[in-house]
């Protein structure tokens, strides 16, 4: 546990009320509205009724009777509120001396007797992250950093997402384009979103064109069933306009027929090369696509076709160890990772809902099969113990076609992810719109009885991430991902720079560790309930909330100390001194940063019991500010008399340690210059 001054201070006025009047509820304290009130304040009004006493009687009694400690200088009562002022010299030299002592400060074990997995990212092996999923991994990374720097047991896992239906038409394609040995001229997860993208509208444009023989339209000879050509999008369009209006199949139809047209012609636009080769070679060889495709999902899903299996895991694993070359990048590793098809390869998947269908909770839909959420809910009392009042709707299990679905093998990997790893705790972190899965997967688990591993399963949610002028659509082949980002916040870097005094080679090492941490720093600092429109500009501008800014701070406190020496200043004898003698400040900016530095150990254990890792990232840009604002008006090297240099120095060595540590919490990188 985490001693504070302001936690002291109240625990002697609480116990005090205890004894003499029983008191039952806690005392509150904040900081007052006005440096001039004093550092801690504690209301009286609703304690003094409990109490059934005056306020201001209640305050003079606390006075007179209380023996404060030295670090109380002065006690004052104002307007039912007891304020107190700390004696500031006493105050700072406990801070400097708690920094000093700590390898790390901050760091601690206050939550060292968890374990915890942290799941994060798990994207599609369809292309390259984008910057949607990818502010899940940079949650999911600081979240894990955060409970380890607290003592936590952490594991980071990536859940391999490799049985989706979408997968296997990238499989057909990414093996037709292997036999022509085209070579691949970029990064593997961008090249297979390429090939998805092609594949994927090619499927489509199949099913459309089925869909429009149902309802009477008749294709023309000779016209690939995987293209729109001039003829096909003039007769369908025709044919759609002299539709009846009553026909229900009408409008939808004729928006997908649009839909498609405009996707092809982007494709055709966007990547020609693989596009057309893929539209080529998919007429030719495959007579059904759809059907094939079906076969491929079938065959991956029961795991017993070797070559089928090699294929799908040929493509996962390159798409996979781009997302793992793209990660890296910023900092961010996972421990494990796990295969959705090893789940469903288990054999426990069908005893799963064998035991789900005789409890009587899934419901028949022909061959489709439901989860029937609120009844599990209801009888279980999951919805009580959370106070959930709405109704909530069935999850579909099991397709129409009998193809189990990946919620289906979420609650079997479930049933045993907490056992990989003994944890007491699991956050699963993944997007707002995935809570409908992840509250069936936990009432799945109530369902079988495994009520304690589900109450450890946690949904940690966020929202949508865009970038200022420009839309995503993986289908489309329409990205906005962290490599590009990085790309670009590099660019922008190095017109910043590039009349400072710096090498080439300088300047390349700067911007992409600046790059990179901008990037984390700015999806970071957002809260995860909001949406995020990202702005390269701000992202890297030193002069906005920044990464940027903050290694600026880290990089100005190092170089004060480094032109220490030219001013016979031994910082390495100070250090040593400050254990014995008393630290002194002069002025209202020294006392705003070291309250600040006080207050960063209980800013984490907030931030991780919370989990809001946006705290800590939005408590560090204050601190920095507060130290510019000590640079700006209190002089360190040229100081005024020898013990405000002693002081001043040690402030910029424990402002040095505090971003260190914050900065390792948030895997932001720090610069010796900047």
């Amino acid at each position: 546990m985490i001693s504070r001054p302001y936690d002291e201070i109240k625990h002697l006025i609480e116990n005090y009320l205890k004894k003499e009047f029983s008191l039952k509820s806690d005392l509150i304290w904040s900081k007052p509205p006005s440096a001039e009130l004093g550092d801690i304040s504690f209301p009286l009004f609703n304690i003094a009724k409990e109490l059934k006493i005056k306020p201001d009687e209640l305050g003079e009694k606390i006075i007179s009777e209380i023996s404060f400690p030295d670090i109380i200088e002065k006690v004052s009562l104002q307007g039912g509120f007891l304020n107190l002022a700390f004696n500031r010299s006493i105050f700072v030299t406990q801070v400097f001396q708690t920094i000093l002592e700590q390898t790390k400060y901050g760091q601690n074990s206050t939550m060292s007797s968890e374990r915890i997995i942290v799941e994060h990212t798990s994207s599609n092996p369809t292309g390259p992250l984008h910057i949607g999923n990818f502010r899940g991994s940079v949650l999911g990374d600081v979240l894990g950093r955060l409970f380890s720097f607290l003592g936590a047991a952490v594991n980071v896992r990536y859940y391999v997402n490799d049985l989706g239906r979408q997968i296997a038409p990238l499989v057909i394609g990414y093996f037709l384009l292997k036999e022509t040995k085209l070579k691949i001229k970029e990064k593997g997860d961008l090249w297979l979103g390429k090939v998805y993208a092609s594949m994927y509208t090619f499927l489509e444009i199949q099913q459309l064109k089925q869909k429009l023989d149902l309802l009477g339209w008749k294709s023309q000879d000779g016209v690939s069933l995987y293209s729109l050509d001039e003829t096909d999008l003039k007769t369908m369009q025709d044919f759609l306009n002299n539709l009846p209006k009553e026909n229900k199949e009408k409008d939808n139809t004729y928006k997908w027929y649009s839909k498609l047209a405009r996707v092809q012609s982007l494709l055709i636009e966007r990547i020609p090369e693989v596009y057309e080769k893929l539209n080529s070679l998919t007429s030719s060889r495959i007579d059904d696509l759809e059907s094939m495709t079906n076969q491929y999902v079938k065959s991956y899903q029961e795991g017993k076709d070797k070559l089928i299996v090699e294929k799908f895991r040929e493509v996962t694993k390159m798409a996979l160890e781009g997302h793992v070359e793209t990660l890296n990048l910023f900092e961010i590793y996972h421990d494990d990772f796990d295969w959705e098809s090893d789940v469903a390869w288990s054999g426990e998947v069908q005893p799963m809902l064998d035991k789900l269908e005789d409890k009587n909770y899934l419901r028949h839909d022909g061959k489709a099969r439901l989860l029937k959420n609120d009844t599990i809910a209801e009888e279980l009392g999951y919805k009580t113990k959370y106070s959930i009042s709405y109704e909530i709707p069935d999850s579909i299990i099991v397709n129409s076609e009998g193809i189990t679905l990946y919620p289906c093998r979420d609650i079997v990997y479930h049933l045993h992810k907490l056992e990989k790893f003994n944890a007491s705790l699991c956050y699963n972190v993944i997007a707002k719109m995935q809570q409908l899965p992840q509250l069936a997967v936990r009432l799945a688990l109530y369902g079988l009885g495994s009520t304690d591993s589900a109450d450890r399963i946690h949904h940690f949610d966020y929202e949508y991430v865009s970038l200022i002028g420009r839309k995503m659509a993986g289908r489309e082949f329409d990205y906005v991902t962290p490599d590009e980002l990085f790309v670009l916040a590099q660019e922008e870097i190095k017109t910043i720079i590039e009349e400072r005094n710096y090498s080439e080679e300088e300047q390349q090492k700067i911007a992409q560790k600046i790059a990179a941490s901008s990037i984390k720093y700015h999806i970071l600092k957002m809260d995860p309930q909001k949406s995020v429109s990202f702005d390269v500009k701000k992202a890297v501008d030193p002069n906005e909330n920044s990464g940027a800014f903050l290694q600026y701070s880290y990089a100005r406190a190092l170089s004060i100390l480094s032109r220490s020496s030219k001013h016979d200043i031994d910082v390495q004898k100070i250090l040593e001194s400050t254990k014995k003698e008393k630290q002194i400040i002069e002025k209202q900016a020294e006392w705003e940063l070291v309250k600040l530095m006080e207050e960063l150990p209980s800013i984490l254990i907030k931030g991780a019991k919370s989990l809001r890792p946006d705290s800590v990232a939005n408590f560090t840009y204050s601190l920095a500010s507060a130290f510019h604002k000590f640079y700006d008006a209190c002089p360190v090297l040229k100081a005024e008399n020898p013990e405000l240099i002693k002081s001043r120095v040690i402030m910029v060595v424990s402002i040095i340690k505090c971003l260190e540590s914050l900065f390792e919490v948030m895997g932001i990188k720090s610069l010796e210059k900047m």
